[in-house]
């Protein structure tokens, strides 16, 4: 959860629109995706969605910075055209499990809105202009029972994460009795709202806190007479995994309680429902030995449930500027590839074409090669056929940059 000159600038919005046939309307000349009139300008992707199109679960991973818009904007038109192509009629996003799973709850109200969507998705990625066609699209899909949509990610704190910094306390702590539950509100709500000061800062105590209530509230829901929902269990079970990692995660705790929170929700939607997962090319991945062999991401949790039923898709760009993670700050130029890198092979001989895509056994011909298509801001030498079934080579990546609150 990316990485120049006026001519520089129209070049990169013209790639845009050329995959997506987006209008650029930002205050940054940032492009603006309408999917919807994309037709045959995106007939670059035909390869990527024969690939998958037949799969269960597809990965879309990106740039671990989280900025790229023609990033957004190709995998916009990769779910529009999975969901309208091949049937798929799930989304999970790399965003967090409690504000998604309250925003569902919303649609079975009929309460939700447009605006819930987008704070549940999170700013690294609603605040841009590119992502605004989808998020307003899954809303109208979600509202209308067509797509469902949830987010995977077990911690807590987001600045547009109303539900888990006022209610989720609350929610947790109800089946607590007295002065028990007014004070594991409190603990929970002073770190999910991350109200730490002199007088209670974050160190080993205040874990421990957090750590006795979550005991507490598990015990209470696993008691015979209790009757708790299957969202509340899920909820709690969810962050007491954050627990296991809040703070440092060295040994990739967080992507295995993503796997979890991803097998709940498989489980808790309709039987065969087919699912996109949006998120970082780190997580998507299959392994990332050599990169951090210490860390089991994702992907990995996937492949091994699923075999090739599953699919990992990456992004990668032979040039162009990426923006800073949340989209704020000055946008960083990529390096120049090298000619024996994968992004200067994928155009080698492709043309002037926007984007190429390099599918596994391709990249399994490659052999051992430097690519950036898990990090804007650093080449590895990987077989990449062995971390991804697939990458999308950009010729352009083009920064995406926060739209400023009113």
């Amino acid at each position: 959860m990316s990485l120049t000159n006026r001519a520089g600038r129209q070049v990169a919005i013209l790639m845009v629109w050329l995959l997506v046939c987006t209008v650029a309307t930002s205050a940054w000349a940032q492009p603006t995706v309408r999917p919807e009139r994309a037709g045959a300008a995106t007939a670059g992707l035909d390869p990527v969605i024969q690939a998958v199109c037949s799969k269960q679960v597809v990965l879309l991973g990106e740039d671990g910075h989280h900025a790229g818009a023609t990033t957004i904007a190709v995998k916009t038109s990769l779910v529009r055209r999975l969901v309208g192509e091949c049937g798929f009629s799930g989304v999970v996003f790399e965003s967090q499990f409690y504000d998604m799973l309250d925003f569902e709850q919303s649609i079975a109200r009929g309460t939700a809105t447009r605006e819930q969507l987008a704070d549940a998705i999170g700013a690294l990625w609603s605040r841009y202009a590119a992502f605004a066609p989808l998020e307003r699209w899954l809303f109208t899909e979600a509202q209308a029972g067509r797509v469902r949509v949830a987010g995977m990610d077990p911690q807590v704190g987001g600045i547009t994460a109303h539900y888990s910094q006022q209610q989720l306390p609350t929610d947790l702590s109800s089946v607590l009795a007295g002065d028990r539950r007014k004070a594991c509100s409190i603990i929970i709500g002073r770190h999910n709202r991350w109200e730490y000061d002199d007088t209670h800062s974050f160190d080993a105590s205040a874990l421990k806190q957090l750590r006795g209530c979550l005991g507490d509230i598990r015990t209470k829901l696993g008691a015979k007479d209790a009757k708790p929902s299957p969202a509340l269990i899920a909820m709690t079970d969810s962050y007491a995994r954050y627990l296991d990692f809040a703070g440092v995660d060295p040994l990739g705790l967080r992507d295995r309680a993503m796997y979890q929170n991803f097998v709940w929700i498989r489980a808790h939607w309709p039987a065969n429902t087919r699912i996109v997962v949006w998120c970082a090319s780190v997580h998507a991945a299959k392994t990332l030995e050599g990169v951090k062999p210490s860390v089991r991401p994702l992907g990995s949790y996937l492949t091994e449930s699923l075999g090739d039923r599953a699919a990992a898709i990456g992004f990668s760009a032979l040039g162009g500027s990426y923006g800073q993670v949340g989209g704020h700050g000055t946008p960083r130029s990529l390096a120049a590839a090298a000619p024996d890198t994968m992004e200067s092979r994928a155009f080698a001989t492709a043309g002037l074409v926007a984007l190429r895509f390099v599918g596994h056994t391709e990249l399994a011909s490659m052999g051992k090669i430097p690519a950036r298509a898990l990090d804007y801001g650093k080449f590895h030498a990987l077989d990449w056929s062995r971390v991804l079934d697939g990458v999308i080579v950009l010729r352009k990546e083009t920064a995406a940059k926060a739209v400023p609150v009113n």
